[in-house]
C-alpha cells in the first residue's frame, strides 16, 4: 500500500513542469562564448566565410548550444517520468547542464541511475548525430554548426563525468554510496564537498598553469578558473530534500567492503575519465585525416574521367593548448608527439593569423596545383604567380624600416617568388640568423634589400622574416572551368602535390592509381617540383590507417617517413612529373 502511494505520488510530481531559472556564471559565460566563436572557432575552422555568413554561424551555434543543454534536462525529467521518480520543482540551468543535487532521489538504485545517465546518454546521442551531419558535408555552413554541435556535446558528456556536485557524477556516486552512510542528506552533504574540493583543486591547477610562463599560460589559467566559476554557481543550488531515506542496512558480513570498493572504482573511473579534460601548455601533432582527392576537384563532365583506384591526401592535427587526455595518449601511442605550443603557433603571431596564413597557403596550392595537373595532363596553359604581399612588419622584425606594407616579394637570393608558399619555403631552408637578398616591388618601382632573418621561435623551429603576408595575385586562364573545393582540410599548402595528381588523374582515361589507394603529401610548385612539409611521422600513420599501399614523399622527409612506416611503401618523388612515371610503371591490379 505505501509503495503504491508513493508510486502514485511521483507519478504526479514527476508530471509537473519545473521552474526554470539561469546560473549567474552565464553572465560571464554567453559574452565569453559569443567571443570565442567570433574570434577563434571560425577564424580557425570557417576558412574565410564573409561576415554575412559568419553571423549566420555564431546565431545557429548558440542555438545548438541552448538546445543541446535543454536536450539534457529533458531527458533528466523524461527518466524520471519513466521511472515514477520526482523532478525538482526548480530546475537551474549552468553551462553543463543542471545541478545535479537539485534531483530528489530515488528509492530504487536502478532508477536513480537511469535519471542521473540519461542527460549522459542524450549528449552523446547529439555528438554522434551532429559528427555525422558533419562528415556528410552538405554546405560549409552547416558543416561548421555540426562540428561545433559534436564537441560542445562531447564536452557535456566528459565534463558531467565528474564524480561530485553539481554533475550528473555526483548522482553516480550518490547511488554507490547510498548503503555506506546512515542518511542521504549525508551523501548530498558529501558530494557538494567534493565539488568544492574539485573547484579548488582546479583553481590550484589554473594557478600551475600561469605560473608556467607558457605560449598559452595565461589563456589556459583563464579557462580552467571559469570551471572553477561554473562549479561554485552550480553548487549555490540548493540540494532537494531527503523525503526518501536512502539508506538500508548492510547486507552479509562481506556486503559493504565490496560496496566500498565498488564505490572507489566507480568514483575514480569517472574522475580519471572527467580529468581528461584538464588544460595543459603543451602542443600536440597527431594523425590528421586521409581524404579522397578526385571527389575535391570539379571540371566539366566531358573531360571528367571517374576511376577504381584513390588518391589520398594525408593530414596532421596541429593543436595547441592540449588537454590532459591528449597528453596521456602521446605517452602511450608513438603516432601522437607532444611538441612545444610555439611549433604550432609561433610566438610572433596569434591563432587566427596563423589559421589566415594557412588558408592562404592552402588558396595557393590549388591555383597552382590546378596550373601544374592541367600541363602534365597535355592542357597548356600559363600560370604566373604575382608574388608574396607583405600584409604588416611584425614587432621585433628587421624589416622594419626596410619593408612596408604593400610591398611585394619577387624574389629571394635571386629565385623567383610568386606564392606565399615559395617565401615560405626559401625562408625555411636558410640558416638562422642569415641575411636574405629581397627583390621587392614597391608600386612601379624595383628595389633590392637585405633583411636579417629573426632567430627560430622555438629549437628545430625555421628562421623568421618575420612578416605577415598574403598572396599578390595569379595571371591565370585555365582552358576550361576546373576548380578545387577542400573538404575538412583548415589550411597549409601539404597537399599541392596529391591536388596535382588529381587533377591529372581524372583528365586521363587512364587509372594512375591502377586500381590502388595512393596516399601522399609534399607541396608543389609552378614548375612541378615537389617541396618538404611538417607532421610527416603522422602523415604515414593516417596512411596506414586508410589502407593506402604507397605513400609518395618529398625526399627531404623521405628518412623520417621511412622510420615510421610498416604496412606501405615509402616512394620518394622530387618533382610531379616523376610521381606520374612512377604510378605508370606499377602493374595494374
Amino acid at each position: 500500500m505505501e509503495t503504491s502511494n508513493w508510486a502514485t505520488h511521483n507519478q504526479r510530481e514527476s508530471r509537473k513542469i519545473p521552474r526554470l531559472a539561469f546560473g549567474l556564471s552565464w553572465l560571464i559565460v554567453l559574452p565569453a562564448g559569443i567571443w570565442a566563436v567570433l574570434n577563434l572557432y571560425l577564424p580557425v575552422f570557417g576558412g574565410e566565410l564573409d561576415p554575412l555568413r559568419n553571423g549566420i554561424v555564431t546565431f545557429l551555434v548558440a542555438i545548438l548550444a541552448l538546445v543541446s543543454l535543454i536536450c539534457h534536462v529533458i531527458a533528466h525529467w523524461g527518466a524520471a517520468r519513466i521511472t515514477q521518480g520526482r523532478a525538482p520543482a526548480r530546475l537551474t540551468f549552468l553551462v553543463s547542464g543542471d545541478a545535479a543535487q537539485g534531483w530528489p532521489a530515488s528509492p530504487s538504485p536502478w532508477r536513480e541511475i537511469l535519471s542521473a545517465s540519461a542527460g549522459l546518454i542524450a549528449n552523446l546521442v547529439l555528438a554522434a548525430l551532429a559528427y555525422l551531419v558533419w562528415n556528410a558535408l552538405a554546405n560549409p555552413i552547416l558543416s561548421l554548426c555540426a562540428l561545433f554541435a559534436c564537441g560542445f556535446n562531447a564536452w557535456l558528456f566528459v565534463i558531467n563525468l565528474i564524480p561530485a556536485f553539481p554533475f550528473d557524477g555526483g548522482r553516480l556516486m550518490r547511488v554507490s554510496l547510498r548503503d555506506l552512510v546512515k542518511s542521504g542528506t549525508e551523501v548530498t552533504r558529501a558530494g557538494r564537498q567534493g565539488g568544492m574540493i574539485v573547484a579548488a583543486g582546479l583553481g590550484a591547477w589554473g594557478v600551475f598553469l600561469i605560473a608556467q610562463h607558457s605560449r598559452f599560460s595565461w589563456q589556459t589559467g583563464a579557462i580552467t578558473f571559469g570551471l572553477v566559476l561554473l562549479i561554485v554557481d552550480g553548487l549555490r543550488v540548493c540540494a532537494a530534500p531527503d523525503e526518501d531515506g536512502l539508506a538500508e542496512a548492510p547486507r552479509g558480513q562481506y556486503g559493504r567492503p565490496l560496496r566500498l570498493l565498488g564505490a572507489g572504482l566507480l568514483g575514480f573511473l569517472l574522475a580519471a575519465a572527467s580529468s581528461s579534460l584538464l588544460l595543459t601548455n603543451n602542443g600536440l601533432e597527431a594523425p590528421g585525416i586521409a581524404l579522397p582527392v578526385e571527389p575535391m576537384v570539379n571540371l566539366p563532365a566531358p573531360y571528367r574521367h571517374p576511376h577504381r583506384g584513390e588518391l589520398l591526401l594525408t593530414s596532421v592535427l596541429s593543436q595547441a593548448p592540449i588537454t590532459a587526455g591528449e597528453w596521456l595518449m602521446a605517452q602511450v601511442d608513438p603516432a601522437y608527439q607532444v611538441v612545444p605550443p610555439e611549433i604550432v603557433v609561433p610566438a610572433n603571431t596569434t591563432l587566427q593569423k596563423q589559421a589566415q596564413q594557412d588558408y592562404q597557403m592552402l588558396n595557393d596550392s590549388e591555383t597552382t596545383a590546378i596550373a601544374v595537373g592541367l600541363r602534365l595532363a597535355g592542357y597548356s596553359t600559363a600560370v604566373v604567380g604575382r608574388g608574396a604581399q607583405i600584409v604588416a612588419i611584425l614587432p621585433g622584425s628587421h624589416a622594419a624600416g626596410r619593408l612596408e606594407a604593400g610591398d611585394i616579394v619577387a624574389a629571394v637570393n635571386g629565385k623567383s617568388i610568386q606564392t606565399t608558399s615559395d617565401l615560405i619555403d626559401q625562408i625555411k631552408v636558410q640558416s638562422p640568423g642569415a641575411t636574405v637578398h629581397l627583390t621587392v616591388e614597391r608600386g612601379p618601382t624595383r628595389m633590392e634589400i637585405d633583411v636579417p632573418l629573426l632567430p627560430p621561435a622555438s629549437a628545430g623551429a625555421p628562421p623568421r622574416l618575420g612578416v605577415e603576408i598574403e598572396p599578390a595575385g595569379f595571371d591565370y586562364r585555365p582552358p576550361f572551368p576546373i576548380t578545387i573545393v577542400t573538404q575538412k582540410i583548415t589550411g597549409g599548402p601539404s597537399a599541392g602535390l596529391m591536388f596535382s595528381l588529381a587533377v591529372y588523374n581524372l583528365l586521363s582515361p587512364t587509372d594512375l592509381t591502377g586500381g590502388r589507394r595512393i596516399a601522399g603529401t609534399g607541396t608543389i610548385d609552378l614548375d612541378g617540383n615537389v617541396g618538404p612539409i611538417g607532421g610527416v611521422k603522422q602523415k604515414v600513420f593516417a596512411a596506414e590507417a586508410a589502407g593506402a599501399t604507397y605513400f609518395l614523399c618529398p625526399v627531404d622527409n623521405y628518412a623520417d617517413a621511412l622510420s615510421v612506416a610498416k604496412t606501405l611503401r615509402v616512394v620518394k618523388i622530387s618533382t610531379a612529373q616523376q610521381a606520374v612515371v612512377y604510378l605508370r610503371s606499377l602493374p595494374p591490379q
